[in-house]
């Protein structure tokens, strides 16, 4: 892509144009846990646009991956409202935010991990989403009495990089507490455990990992890649209406099997469209055609 300091040439993006508008901004993320820090660099040199957190602000309002704090709105309507929270605070005009969600992915069947980047302008009155999937999750849930049944488990995992969350498998009846986040070293695991424990029917505490980006490295890998995708868009203006935030928002399937010529759902195109108004752009993929393997009539 054409830098964000050349402006009016054309972009390396079918149908779009290069952009500084953002040139200077300070964006607000709506953070807790230092989302920020894997989104500034790309902004910064792609943009020139600084990014920054509140000092305070409490987006765990909006749920929590333990559940003691119910979620409540779609991933896509949260990341809007921490947004939104940001700006609040701050007064800006310019937000980011971000949900994470883990499980079984639509359309796969899989476990693994979807990270969606929400972008609002509210002075141009646009809005960018990008979004990442990826398969698999740092670590499972393990149960355990004490420290030395998951040890060699959890070093797979990744621990203490990966931080981890205990609370009891199964609480008794009226017990409170027993919850303990962002574990990372020995002695307070191993206190943890055996509290929860003790609050547990079965004598057993969870162990799971802490999906919270500050205490998990694969997350912070995949906001990092997010902020470059968000930033280039960011850095590619329509063709049509000058809007910044031009970029790739959808895939066309029907790419024609190599042996007997019929459509698959193998991708076909990409399409091109502008946040600010109704032009859109279709660009063919290059490349062959299908392998029949993907053909319902040559493999069904």
């Amino acid at each position: 892509m054409a830098s964000a300091a050349s402006a009016g040439t054309q972009a390396r993006v079918p149908g779009g144009i290069s952009s500084d508008v953002y040139r200077g901004a300070t964006v607000v993320f709506g953070t807790q846990h230092g989302k920020e820090a894997q989104v500034a660099p790309a902004f910064l040199t792609i943009l020139g646009a600084t990014v920054v957190a509140p000092t305070v602000l409490d987006t765990d309002q909006f749920g929590t991956f333990t559940g003691d704090v119910p979620r409540k709105l779609s991933p896509l309507d949260s990341a809007r409202a921490k947004a939104r929270l940001a700006m609040a605070s701050t007064g800006g005009s310019l937000a980011l935010a971000s949900e994470a969600s883990y499980g079984s992915l639509m359309g796969m069947g899989w476990a693994g991990h979807e990270e969606i980047l929400v972008f609002v302008d509210d002075g141009r009155g646009i809005e960018i989403v990008e979004g990442h999937r990826t398969l698999g999750t740092p670590g499972r849930v393990l149960r355990a009495a004490a420290y030395a049944d998951i040890s060699q488990e959890l070093t797979r995992a990744g621990w203490p990089a990966q931080a981890v969350i205990v609370r009891p498998a199964s609480p008794t009846a009226g017990a409170v507490g027993g919850l303990t986040k962002g574990i990372t070293d020995l002695d307070t695991l191993a206190d943890a455990i055996a509290g929860a424990s003790e609050l547990s029917v079965d004598g057993l505490a969870l162990i799971e990992p802490d999906l919270r980006a500050h205490h998990n490295p694969s997350r912070r890998d995949v906001l990092t890649h997010l902020g470059v995708s968000v930033a280039e868009r960011l850095a590619t203006a329509c063709p049509v209406c000058a809007s910044p935030g031009w970029g790739k928002t959808r895939t066309y399937s029907g790419l024609a099997c190599g042996q007997c010529g019929l459509p698959t759902e193998q991708p076909l195109a990409d399409g091109w469209s502008c946040v600010g108004c109704a032009h859109e752009h279709t660009a063919p993929r290059p490349g062959p055609a299908a392998d029949p393997r993907w053909c319902d009539r040559c493999n069904p």
